[in-house]
Order: structure tokens, then C-alpha cells, then sequence
């Protein structure tokens, strides 16, 4: 197996200007204030993601799609860049669709939102196709709690089924592995297993090859809606469907505090290094060829230690995933 990083805001300090590094550092800044100034600026960088990357022992960078990005503005001699510096460093790339405001949309009761979401992502596609990227991880929308229940989820679904069977095709003819990830459960639908890995194999059932992306921080977020986690909690994947999997998220979440993408070496959340050693060869046995960690940082005290977290964190995933 492959490791990589969604490096999510952990480069985002050196893009401040000096006064905003040394706001931050008194604590006049937070880090939502840091990730709203530099955002774009960040991940438009792909060469220096990968560089990152490369210097810190890794094998692939997913670019983050978040909105704001930076993405579908970007030049062909940019893309072009991008593309180089990936081959040179042999680090493999992919992209995590946009997951909110439009792009939150591919399981809308309106036939009109579900296409404007469907549209989108195929610009996405195209711009993650011309860069190189071999796999792109899309959410399964969101939908308010009153839709939630009743004849309301059959609708949904079928409209899922319908943006995902569409949006692997075109991803399928532009070289580039599509797959549906679960969401949290403050997402209303699609954070149970079932839910997500029986979209998958519908939209195979028609002649299109899609994979489940499975989160299990995403996962555990159940835990803060009434839910039960199984201990160990990694065990749940044995209950995924054999052949699903091609690229995983990996991070952890603290249920009560709500604290999601913790750095997984300080065992915050339901991941001790005894858990993530099953779940490398659970994973493993399950046909993972690539895992993508997603650590983020939270405060401004793990700002300005950001380098020894990452350093930290890829030593220890190291030692576990070989």
C-alpha cells in the first residue's frame, strides 16, 4: 500500500505575510482566520505540496477541493507545472471533490440542483484528468433533517445513483477512478456502510466501475448521534463488501468534543497505535492499494508546531504501514 496526504491546512503558515505570522503567534489570529486568508493561495501550490510530500517520505498528495479552491481557474500552463512536478518526484495525485454549497447537491430532490452539482463535478473531473490524478473521492451530498426519513430516502438514493453512475462514466473515460466516500453523520444520510457500499454496487451493476472511499473518523462520528462504536472500532471494516476499495481516508475523530482529524500519533480519538496496526491489514486484506491520512491542525498552538506533528505522524504511520 501506497501512503499519502490530503495535507488540508497544514502548509497554509508560510503563506501568511509577517504580520499575520506574528498575529497569529500572539493569538490575535485563529486558525479559521489563517485558513481564510491563504486558502486558495495554498492549494493552488501543487508543486510545493508535492515537494512536501516527496521530503517527508510520502507517495501521493489528494488536493483538496474544499471550497475555496483555486482549481477550475487555473491555467494550462499551471496544470501543465502541476503535472511536471508530480512526475519528476514519481508522487501520484488525486483530487477530493468539492463536498458543500453546489457541490453538496448530487442527491438533491430537484432534478435541476442535482444537475447544476453533476455539471460542476465534471469541470472538476476534467481539471483532475488534465493534471494526472488517478483516483477522485466524491461526497454523497447532504440533505436537511426533515428530509431524512420516510418515502423522502428513496428519492434521494435513486438521485445518488443516478450522479454517481453519470459521474463515474465520464471520470471512467477521462482515465480517472471515481469513488463515494461516507459522510459524517451530522450529514442527515450515507454515514452508514450499507448505505454508501450499496450505491457502489448498483451503479457497477450498470456497467460502471466506481469504489467506496471509506473514512472511519467520518464513521465515527456516530458515536455524538446515539450510535454504538464496536471495540475495537476498526472491526467494522470487516463488515465492507470484498473489492471496494482502491484509495481510504485515514483519521481519527474524539467523540463529546467534536474534534475531527486530530494528528493521529497523540491517540486523541478511538485509534490507538494497537487499532491502526489491525486496521493496516484489515484494510490491506480488503484490496486497499492506497491510503490518504487527513490530519488537520485546530489551534495556534499546532500551528506553530505543524512541522514536528507532520514529521511526527508520518514517522509513526510509518513504522505501522511499512
Amino acid at each position: 500500500m501506497r501512503l499519502g496526504r490530503n495535507f488540508t491546512n497544514l502548509l497554509y503558515f508560510e503563506y501568511l505575510g509577517e504580520d499575520d505570522k506574528r498575529r497569529l503567534e500572539a493569538g490575535e489570529l485563529s486558525v479559521a482566520d489563517m485558513d481564510a486568508t491563504v486558502q486558495v493561495t495554498a492549494k493552488g501550490d501543487i508543486a510545493r505540496q508535492v515537494q512536501v510530500a516527496k521530503a517527508t517520505g510520502l507517495d501521493h498528495v489528494e488536493l483538496d477541493g474544499a471550497v475555496p479552491n483555486p482549481y477550475l481557474t487555473l491555467t494550462g500552463e499551471a496544470k501543465q507545472e502541476a503535472k511536471s512536478a508530480a512526475e519528476r518526484a514519481c508522487i501520484s495525485l488525486s483530487l477530493h471533490l468539492p463536498y458543500s454549497y453546489v457541490g453538496a447537491n448530487v442527491c438533491a430532490l430537484d432534478e435541476i440542483d442535482r444537475q447544476a452539482a453533476v455539471k460542476l463535478h465534471k469541470r472538476y473531473l476534467e481539471f483532475a484528468s488534465s493534471i494526472g490524478c488517478e483516483y477522485c473521492v466524491l461526497h454523497p451530498g447532504v440533505v436537511p433533517f426533515y428530509h431524512a426519513s420516510g418515502k423522502y430516502l428513496g428519492v434521494i438514493r435513486a438521485n445518488l445513483v443516478h450522479s454517481v453512475l453519470e459521474l463515474g462514466e465520464f471520470a471512467a473515460a477521462r482515465e480517472v477512478v471515481l469513488h463515494l466516500e461516507n459522510n459524517t453523520a451530522f450529514d442527515n444520510v450515507f454515514y452508514e456502510l450499507e448505505e454508501v457500499s450499496s450505491v457502489v454496487e448498483e451503479v457497477r451493476r450498470h456497467g460502471v466501475k466506481v469504489y467506496f472511499n471509506f473514512d472511519i473518523g467520518h464513521w465515527f462520528t456516530r458515536a455524538d448521534v446515539g450510535k454504538p462504536v464496536p471495540n475495537p472500532p476498526e472491526q467494522i471494516i470487516e463488515e465492507i463488501p470484498d473489492g471496494m476499495f482502491k484509495e481510504v481516508h485515514l483519521n481519527d475523530y474524539v467523540p463529546g468534543k467534536r474534534i475531527f482529524h486530530p494528528p493521529l500519533q497523540e491517540g486523541l480519538g478511538l485509534l490507538k497505535r494497537e487499532n491502526l496496526v489491525r486496521y493496516a491489514q484489515l484494510v490491506r486484506d480488503k484490496g486497499a492499494e492506497l491510503i490518504v491520512v487527513e490530519t488537520a491542525i485546530r489551534t495556534n498552538e499546532q500551528v506553530m508546531r505543524r512541522n514536528e506533528i507532520m514529521q511526527g505522524e508520518n514517522g509513526f504511520l510509518r513504522a505501522i504501514f511499512g
